[in-house]
């Protein structure tokens, strides 16, 4: 019986003592037991687990972390979009975990907080937020904790924490209140001192992320002073010699770096430190040949394989220093060269192998460098834009100087025997050949290698050779984007920069089309010695570069192909003075582009205008005499030029405008007179418009027309039809001729009984080019080319246009589209052209190419003509082609 009842006992006190247990659970009671149970739980349970979530998601980040060493490292590494993809998992498990702890075991009674680890909870939120850059929700938080633990020495962690979210977010200003604030309060005893370390770790990142580095100093000694974690201290060092050797205190700044090196850092901040102290070398200091040594060692060390970019850019540091600018040059080439992995290095040694090569004007090499460095170096990075316009400036260069070699060697080899030219050819192909099969023997060998050891030689497991599937772990190309990486850049160097369409890997699409195999030319043929006979010659197409007949197409053999290269290399010529003038300052360069275009081909488009140019860069230069030279020449055998007239008188291009707006406006006024059955005020306007402006070959025209419908609407109709017929035999090539023609071809039989004129409909009238559409010659423009689709195959031509600008405007970015106008009429687009005078040579040179016009000729009619990106959407709305080429023809001359 006793037995029963001590079992009894024991039942009892168990439930009581689970009761007990689980009502202390509850979080609505705010008892001794409660707190304690809620305390111990939020602390131990949940909140530790997110707590040591984050330690080892931190743990983790920062053994992957890679700092840019290129640049002054910020206090606090946040990461790139690799590493955050890394620590977010573990943020978000971090913020579920402070979450569930806030849910469960908070206990606020009459404003206060019973569970002391609810304010660490959210502090836990934020932290996750900011690790995940999330810095918005991050800021957020940490407001949330400020306001709402505003006795809690809390508040100052979190003030510090979102003067941080404030600073990734670029927010400056606000993050500046923020640490002062907390700092006054450190001074004056209100905050923990414990906070003074982060404080001024905050303050130091604050001026560095501004690139404010001076200020930054102060802050990272005394970060020192207060005893930061070895790696934090480490990392302080490295940043004070990174501001030492930025602001030319090379000797303070190689202290620094030399602390970092004793302290047993990290394999990259220890290269990094020891590649600085070389770049800080001084010369006067004597100890140059040990740190070459010491270089040299390092460039030998198989560990420092995928860091010799850099030691190759500490060499050419050293070489600069010593005023050794060749060898300056070969180290930068190898820097370059070796850069397989660090992007910015590449891009830092680029740059400063193109600035140098720039002074030293070696243009084309320089441009081939500053190209390199825009393909890896970040926009953000300073002076980018200046970069990029001397590169665009160099890229014109050299792709003028690029068109002048071609040309004049297809006319060398035009110049020569057959058996010469074959013999040029020839050892091109076996070149060519032999380049070839050298390709071939290192393929064969790779993939033996890839047989016999799984890799190619030399090569890294997931490199290039590596896995078929261009993962070392065997994933899927597309999954992994460093492979992706790899194969868009080995795809540009191969191809360039192909648009997606059919055949993109053709930059030469007249090989796919439905077109002759040959084609005949019986122009006359310039033979070797200069003469020339008429033959008919067929040249042969060919696609493949070890046929002589790829060669010998491009070749001008008549003399109707040798103007059209002459052509292009004097137009090549006066764009090259312009790019030495404007884009290069270079005068010497410009004067010396302008007397080869004169001195090559006298007589030729350009002679007046860079006889011009010359006068203003002699001028320049100080030398008097010849500027004196040109501007005689100008005025004694061009005196009726723009150019002789500017000479005498510095306004006359300002007096040209002014009166070009004065006859435009009267031809306004002229035209709404009209409109208004103003008919004298017409005829007065016309002979005011005659006296006063006579050589305005565009208008004039266009007035007289005007005042002959006007006399017609108050005279006879004789009157009417003898103005007409004047029109038609002084303007025979002015847009209103077939406006005249029209009203003759209408009065010829329409006379009432009276014999009185039929009154002029005012649908004839040639409208005012400013109603309409606008000329703005800095626009972009297009050339557009109209042609009837069911005479004409759309496709095939589109192809032949795309051929032609292959052949001679290869460097130059055209898109060739097509897209139905109106009925049957389809509208072929080149664009874009920086400007008028771009597209009218254009618009030139394709109309002297037989090869597209001359079948477009007997389809019965087509449309051609420039026009601006701002008139095009006019045009494609009113489809009106005869309105738009008057607009053309007025504002468009064609030059002869």
């Amino acid at each position: 019986m006793s037995k029963f009842r001590t079992y009894i006992s024991c039942v009892f006190f168990f439930f009581l003592a689970v009761i007990v247990f689980f009502s202390s659970c509850s979080t609505r009671k705010n008892t001794f037991t409660r707190r304690v149970y809620h305390n111990l739980t939020a602390h131990y349970n949940v909140y530790w687990n997110g707590m040591d979530n984050m330690r080892q998601g931190l743990k983790e980040f920062q053994s992957t972390a890679k700092d840019n060493y290129s640049l002054v490292l910020p206090v606090f590494y946040t990461g790139d979009k690799t590493g955050i993809a890394k620590i977010s998992q573990y943020a978000d498990i971090g913020i579920k975990k402070a979450s569930k702890t806030i849910q469960k075991h908070s206990m606020p009674f009459n404003g206060k907080e019973y569970n002391r680890w609810i304010d660490d909870a959210y502090m836990l939120i934020g932290k996750s937020y900011y690790y995940k850059q999330d810095y918005p929700m991050a800021r957020r938080t940490f407001e949330f904790v400020i306001k709402t633990y505003n006795n809690n020495p809390i508040k100052y962690e979190a003030m510090l924490w979102q003067a941080l979210a404030n600073m990734q977010l670029g927010d400056f200003n606000r993050a500046e209140p923020m640490l002062d604030m907390v700092q006054n309060m450190i001074r004056q005893g209100k905050a923990p001192e414990k906070n003074e370390e982060m404080l001024a770790l905050c303050y130091a990142n604050f001026y560095i992320l501004q690139k404010n580095y001076a200020p930054a100093i102060e802050f990272l000694d005394r970060a020192i002073e207060l005893g930061p974690s070895r790696t934090m201290k480490t990392r302080c060092l490295f940043i004070l010699g990174q501001i030492h050797q930025k602001t030319g205190q090379f000797e303070e700044a190689s202290r620094y770096y030399q602390m970092v090196v004793k302290r047993n850092a990290s394999f990259e901040m220890e290269f990094n430190s020891k590649i600085n102290l070389a770049i800080c070398y001084v010369a006067k200091s004597g100890n140059r040949d040990y740190i070459v040594k010491k270089l040299k060692r390092m460039l030998k060390d198989d560990k420092n394989k995928e860091y010799r970019d850099q030691v190759y850019f500490a060499l050419a540091s050293v070489a600069l220093k010593d005023a050794d600018t060749t060898a300056a040059i070969d180290y930068l080439k190898k820097s370059v060269a070796t850069s397989k992995q660090n992007n910015y290095q590449k891009a830092i040694s680029a740059l400063e192998l193109a600035d140098i090569l720039f002074s030293h004007k070696n243009y084309k090499l320089s441009q081939a460098y500053y190209d390199s460095t825009l393909q890896f170096l970040p926009k953000e990075f300073p002076n980018y834009k200046e970069i990029s316009k001397k590169t665009a400036t160099l890229t014109d260069l050299v792709t003028y100087l690029q068109l002048i070699d071609r040309e004049d060697s297809l006319q060398k080899l035009a110049s020569l025997t057959e058996n010469q030219r074959y013999g040029v050819i020839d050892g091109i192909i076996t070149k060519l050949i032999a380049e070839e099969i050298k390709k071939q023997k290192a393929e064969q060998e790779r993939q033996e290698n890839l047989t016999l050891f799984g890799q190619s030689k030399g090569q890294s497991p997931g490199g290039p050779g590596g896995s078929p599937t261009g993962s070392a772990t065997g994933a899927w190309y597309f999954y992994n984007p460093s492979a992706t990486s790899n194969g868009f850049s080995n795809f540009a160097r191969k191809w360039g920069h192909r648009k997606l369409e059919d055949n993109w890997f053709l930059s030469n699409k007249i090989i796919v089309a439905e077109l002759p195999e040959t084609q005949e030319d019986t122009s006359s043929l310039v033979l070797a010695g200069g003469d020339t006979t008429k033959v008919k010659k067929v040249l042969p197409k060919s696609k493949n570069p070890r046929e002589r007949a790829f060669y010998l197409q491009d070749i001008p053999f008549t003399l109707a192909q040798l103007k059209v290269s002459n052509d292009t290399i004097i137009q090549a010529y006066y764009n090259l003075g312009f790019v030495y003038v404007e884009g290069l300052n270079d005068y010497k360069h410009a004067i010396d582009a302008f007397q080869t275009l004169n001195s090559r081909f006298p007589g030729n488009k350009f002679t007046v205008a860079s006889y011009y140019e010359l006068y203003i860069l002699y001028k320049a230069l100080e030398n008097q005499p010849k500027s004196d030279t040109f501007k005689n020449v100008i005025l004694t055998r061009y005196p009726e030029t723009d150019f002789a007239k500017l000479l005498v008188n510095p306004n006359y291009y300002k007096e040209v405008q002014s009166k070009r707006k004065e006859v435009n406006n009267l031809y306004e006024d002229t035209y709404k007179a009209f409109t208004n059955q103003q008919y004298y005020m017409v005829i007065n306007n016309t002979d005011v418009a005659l006296a006063k402006y006579p050589g305005d070959t565009a208008l004039i025209p266009r007035f007289e027309y005007l005042k002959a419908l006007s006399i017609g609407k108050i005279e006879v109709v004789d009157s009417l039809v003898a103005g007409m017929q004047r029109i038609m035999t002084k303007y025979p090539k002015s847009p209103v001729r077939p406006l005249a023609q029209k009203v003759l071809d209408y009065l010829k039989n329409q006379r009432n009984s009276k014999g009185e004129p039929i009154v002029t409909d005012s649908t004839a009238l040639p409208e005012p080019t400013s109603k309409l559409y606008t000329f703005n010659p800095n626009s972009i423009h297009f050339f557009i080319l109209i042609a009837d689709n069911n005479r004409v195959d759309v496709n095939a031509l589109k192809v032949k246009i795309s051929d032609f600008n292959s052949k001679y405007h290869g460097l130059e970015p055209l898109q060739v589209n097509s897209l139905l106008l109106d009925g049957p009429q389809e509208m072929i687009t080149v664009n874009n052209f920086d400007n008028d005078e771009k597209a009218m040579d254009y618009f030139i040179s394709i109309q002297n190419n037989p090869y597209i016009f001359t079948k477009l000729e007997n389809t019965g009619g087509y449309s051609d003509f420039v026009i601006s990106a701002d008139n095009y959407p006019i045009f494609y709305r009113s489809k009106d082609i005869k309105q738009y080429l008057r607009f053309f023809e007025k504002y468009y001359p064609v030059k002869k």
